[in-house]
């Protein structure tokens, strides 16, 4: 397995992020868009060959882009004209991630005003299965991620997802602390997800650093080696006071967990 981080948990501008990283041991990093996706640089050629260029002057790989913006833009809502927006932002993202080099694309699973749990469940389902041909043309992985709706909670509703999608450019992408808001086992849910887990975020609820909140990561881990995942942990962890200091803990606990 490999160590990234996201962009926000290192608190640097995508300016200086890349260098940052390699300073403080990390192998990737994973660059995160909002509802202003399409002013970043992610979302023009001149732009994505300026953050290749800061990647490989650092020896940095982009692991993986994070759509946040499905929190704006949601699959599950009932206006045909947002659903439209977020089958246009995976399709361009799933181009800008490959020109970047990023496998996988994390897509939150969020849900919109008025939609019940099944209406939701239907429409991420058709949205997904509209868009996942686009993420196989340019050789990217979309990574559904369970964020706490009631749809698509726990491991068996976002591996129901999955399955319903039904397509090998889908996968999940899991995150154990936000298992654990649910209150939810992170260990059997990685066991669960099985080979469904495209990629994996690292964080620990209830600390400031890992080792210190509620998740049992030497457990995640070994359920992780135990389904045969051997792709990116990215830390989603907070910045804190010193954010570099924080970054390199955190890197180190993660590597005596792997060792």
């Amino acid at each position: 397995m490999k160590i990234g981080a996201i962009d926000g948990s290192l608190g640097q501008p995508w300016e200086t992020l890349f260098g940052f990283a390699a300073q403080l041991g990390f192998e990737g990093v994973e660059l995160g868009v909002g509802a202003d996706y399409a002013e970043t640089k992610l979302w023009n050629p001149a732009g994505r060959g300026e953050l290749k260029a800061l990647a490989g002057e650092a020896g940095i790989a982009i692991c993986s882009v994070c759509c946040h913006s499905y929190w704006s833009f949601s699959f599950a809502s009932a206006d045909v004209a947002v659903r439209a927006q977020a089958a246009a932002i995976a399709r361009e993202a799933a181009a800008a991630a490959a020109d970047v080099g990023a496998g996988h694309l994390l897509i939150p699973v969020t849900s919109a005003e008025g939609a019940s749990p099944n209406e939701a469940q239907a429409r991420w389902v058709e949205g997904m299965k509209s868009v996942a041909p686009a993420a196989s043309a340019a050789g990217v992985v979309f990574c559904i991620e369970n964020v706490g709706q009631p749809f698509a909670t726990t491991a068996d509703q976002i591996a129901g997802l999955v399955d319903a999608i039904d397509h090998p450019a889908v996968m999940a992408y899991f995150d154990p602390g936000n298992a654990v808001y649910a209150g939810l086992d992170p260990v059997a849910y990685a066991r669960s997800l099985g080979a469904r887990i495209g990629q994996v975020h690292i964080k620990d609820p209830g600390g400031d650093l890992l080792g210190e909140g509620k998740v049992d990561l030497a457990g995640v881990v070994a359920a992780l080696h135990d389904v045969a995942f051997d792709g990116w942990l990215v830390l989603e962890t907070p910045t804190t006071d010193d954010p570099a200091a924080a970054g390199e803990a955190n890197r180190r606990y993660l590597e005596r967990l792997l060792a």
